[in-house]
Protein backbone atom coordinates (compact mmCIF):
# COMPACT_ATOMS: atom_id res chain seq x y z
CA UNK A 1 0.00 0.00 0.00
CA UNK A 2 1.24 3.47 -0.86
CA UNK A 3 1.91 5.89 1.99
CA UNK A 4 -1.32 7.95 2.40
CA UNK A 5 0.63 11.10 3.30
CA UNK A 6 2.77 10.82 0.15
CA UNK A 7 -0.35 10.41 -1.99
CA UNK A 8 -2.06 13.35 -0.30
CA UNK A 9 0.98 15.60 -0.75
CA UNK A 10 1.36 14.60 -4.42
CA UNK A 11 -2.29 15.47 -5.08
CA UNK A 12 -1.95 18.76 -3.19
CA UNK A 13 1.02 19.71 -5.41
CA UNK A 14 -0.94 18.88 -8.57
CA UNK A 15 -3.95 20.89 -7.43
CA UNK A 16 -1.71 23.81 -6.40
CA UNK A 17 -0.29 23.91 -9.93
CA UNK A 18 -3.83 24.28 -11.24
CA UNK A 19 -4.70 27.05 -8.77
CA UNK A 20 -1.44 29.00 -8.88
CA UNK A 21 -1.83 30.72 -12.24
CA UNK A 22 -5.29 31.95 -11.23
CA UNK A 23 -4.42 32.97 -7.68
CA UNK A 24 -1.32 34.94 -8.75
CA UNK A 25 -3.48 37.15 -10.95
CA UNK A 26 -6.75 37.45 -9.04
CA UNK A 27 -6.06 37.02 -5.31
CA UNK A 28 -3.86 40.10 -4.76
CA UNK A 29 -6.61 42.39 -6.12
CA UNK A 30 -9.68 40.47 -4.98
CA UNK A 31 -12.35 42.66 -3.34
CA UNK A 32 -13.58 39.72 -1.21
CA UNK A 33 -10.53 37.60 -0.34
CA UNK A 34 -10.92 34.03 0.86
CA UNK A 35 -7.86 34.01 3.13
CA UNK A 36 -9.57 35.61 6.11
CA UNK A 37 -10.51 34.60 9.65
CA UNK A 38 -12.09 32.42 10.60
CA UNK A 39 -9.97 30.34 8.26
CA UNK A 40 -10.73 26.87 6.91
CA UNK A 41 -7.88 25.35 8.93
CA UNK A 42 -8.41 22.13 10.87
CA UNK A 43 -6.19 21.08 13.76
CA UNK A 44 -4.98 18.14 11.68
CA UNK A 45 -3.78 20.59 8.99
CA UNK A 46 -1.49 22.21 11.55
CA UNK A 47 -0.32 18.88 12.98
CA UNK A 48 0.55 17.55 9.51
CA UNK A 49 2.46 20.71 8.54
CA UNK A 50 4.32 20.85 11.84
CA UNK A 51 5.16 17.17 11.39
CA UNK A 52 7.25 18.07 8.33
CA UNK A 53 8.99 20.98 10.04
CA UNK A 54 6.67 23.93 9.30
CA UNK A 55 6.24 26.55 12.00
CA UNK A 56 3.47 29.14 12.07
CA UNK A 57 4.45 32.55 10.71
CA UNK A 58 3.08 34.22 13.82
CA UNK A 59 3.55 32.25 17.03
CA UNK A 60 0.46 31.67 19.13
CA UNK A 61 0.12 34.16 21.99
CA UNK A 62 1.44 33.08 25.38
CA UNK A 63 -0.69 30.29 26.78
CA UNK A 64 -2.41 29.56 23.44
CA UNK A 65 -1.78 26.77 21.01
CA UNK A 66 -2.00 26.91 17.20
CA UNK A 67 -3.97 23.66 17.06
CA UNK A 68 -6.41 24.87 19.70
CA UNK A 69 -6.79 28.19 17.87
CA UNK A 70 -7.57 26.36 14.63
CA UNK A 71 -10.24 24.30 16.41
CA UNK A 72 -11.77 27.45 17.90
CA UNK A 73 -11.79 29.23 14.54
CA UNK A 74 -13.41 26.22 12.86
CA UNK A 75 -16.10 26.13 15.52
CA UNK A 76 -16.67 29.86 15.13
CA UNK A 77 -16.94 29.55 11.35
CA UNK A 78 -19.38 26.64 11.54
CA UNK A 79 -21.65 27.93 14.28
CA UNK A 80 -21.32 31.71 14.15
CA UNK A 81 -20.19 32.54 10.64
CA UNK A 82 -18.68 35.94 9.95
CA UNK A 83 -20.94 38.98 10.29
CA UNK A 84 -21.36 40.65 6.90
CA UNK A 85 -20.72 44.16 8.22
CA UNK A 86 -17.35 43.36 9.79
CA UNK A 87 -14.15 44.06 7.90
CA UNK A 88 -12.49 40.67 7.32
CA UNK A 89 -9.23 40.04 9.16
CA UNK A 90 -6.57 38.28 7.04
CA UNK A 91 -5.68 34.72 7.97
CA UNK A 92 -2.70 34.71 10.32
CA UNK A 93 -0.98 32.24 7.96
CA UNK A 94 -1.16 34.60 4.98
CA UNK A 95 2.22 36.14 4.18
CA UNK A 96 3.53 38.54 1.56
CA UNK A 97 3.80 35.69 -0.98
CA UNK A 98 0.51 33.99 -0.06
CA UNK A 99 -0.13 31.03 2.21
CA UNK A 100 2.79 30.17 4.48
CA UNK A 101 1.83 26.51 4.88
CA UNK A 102 3.97 24.07 2.87
CA UNK A 103 2.76 24.11 -0.74
CA UNK A 104 1.90 20.41 -0.56
CA UNK A 105 0.22 20.55 2.87
CA UNK A 106 -2.06 23.55 2.61
CA UNK A 107 -5.13 23.38 4.84
CA UNK A 108 -7.60 20.93 3.35
CA UNK A 109 -10.55 23.35 3.57
CA UNK A 110 -8.56 26.05 1.79
CA UNK A 111 -7.21 23.72 -0.88
CA UNK A 112 -10.64 22.41 -1.87
CA UNK A 113 -12.36 25.81 -1.96
CA UNK A 114 -13.23 27.14 -5.40
CA UNK A 115 -14.17 30.80 -5.04
CA UNK A 116 -16.94 32.61 -6.95
CA UNK A 117 -14.32 34.44 -9.06
CA UNK A 118 -12.89 31.13 -10.25
CA UNK A 119 -16.36 30.06 -11.32
CA UNK A 120 -16.74 33.37 -13.13
CA UNK A 121 -13.34 33.50 -14.85
CA UNK A 122 -12.33 29.89 -15.56
CA UNK A 123 -13.68 28.02 -18.55
CA UNK A 124 -15.80 24.87 -18.19
CA UNK A 125 -12.91 22.52 -18.93
CA UNK A 126 -10.67 24.10 -16.29
CA UNK A 127 -13.48 23.96 -13.71
CA UNK A 128 -14.24 20.33 -14.56
CA UNK A 129 -10.54 19.47 -14.17
CA UNK A 130 -10.44 21.26 -10.79
CA UNK A 131 -13.55 19.43 -9.56
CA UNK A 132 -12.06 16.06 -10.58
CA UNK A 133 -8.79 16.85 -8.82
CA UNK A 134 -10.63 18.06 -5.71
CA UNK A 135 -12.65 14.82 -5.57
CA UNK A 136 -9.41 12.85 -5.82
CA UNK A 137 -7.86 14.96 -3.05
CA UNK A 138 -10.99 14.47 -0.91
CA UNK A 139 -10.64 10.70 -1.25
CA UNK A 140 -6.93 10.87 -0.38
CA UNK A 141 -7.71 13.09 2.61
CA UNK A 142 -10.30 10.60 3.88
CA UNK A 143 -7.79 7.75 3.55
CA UNK A 144 -5.11 9.81 5.32
CA UNK A 145 -7.45 10.77 8.17
CA UNK A 146 -8.56 7.15 8.56
CA UNK A 147 -4.93 6.05 8.58
CA UNK A 148 -4.04 8.60 11.25
CA UNK A 149 -7.03 7.89 13.45
CA UNK A 150 -7.19 4.12 13.03
CA UNK A 151 -3.54 3.21 12.93
CA UNK A 152 -1.88 6.03 14.82
CA UNK A 153 -4.31 6.93 17.64
CA UNK A 154 -1.62 6.83 20.34
CA UNK A 155 0.68 9.05 18.30
CA UNK A 156 -2.11 11.61 17.80
CA UNK A 157 -2.85 11.58 21.54
CA UNK A 158 0.85 12.11 22.29
CA UNK A 159 1.06 14.99 19.79
CA UNK A 160 -2.04 16.61 21.27
CA UNK A 161 -0.84 16.05 24.84
CA UNK A 162 2.64 17.43 24.05
CA UNK A 163 1.11 20.52 22.51
CA UNK A 164 -1.02 21.13 25.60
CA UNK A 165 1.94 21.10 27.98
Amino acid sequence: MRNPLDTYRRLQRALRREFDSFTKVYCPVCPTPCCVRPARIAPTDILLAEGVGWTPRIPAPEGEDAVQRAAEQMTEAVFDGVPEEETPVPCEHLGEQGCTFPADLRPFGCTTYVCPYMYRHLDRNALARLRRMIRELERAHAVLMEHLHQRQPERLRILSRDRAS
